[in-house]
């Protein structure tokens, strides 16, 4: 993801609530949640932006988004 398409997903970051809590789109659309509530959903996309921010381009970034889906941390990047 180039530094562009980076800044138009984070501008637009979609949350939503869903089956047990709230969610957020990853920037390749993957639901990410659940958290619960818009605060907590809205903290963690942040994490995960400054998170994606550092990759160099896009490589890792659909499973660093995986892992942090999964556990909400980050694999090593």
């Amino acid at each position: 993801m180039d530094r562009k398409e980076f800044r138009e997903w984070f501008c637009t970051i979609r949350f939503f609530e869903g089956r047990g809590g709230w969610y957020f789109l990853s920037p390749d659309g993957l639901a990410v949640g659940p958290h619960t509530g818009e605060r907590d959903a809205e903290t963690q996309a942040v994490r995960l932006a400054k998170i994606l921010k550092r990759l160099d381009g896009e490589r890792g970034a659909r499973e660093i988004v995986i892992q942090f889906a999964i556990d909400g941390m980050p694999v090593a990047a």
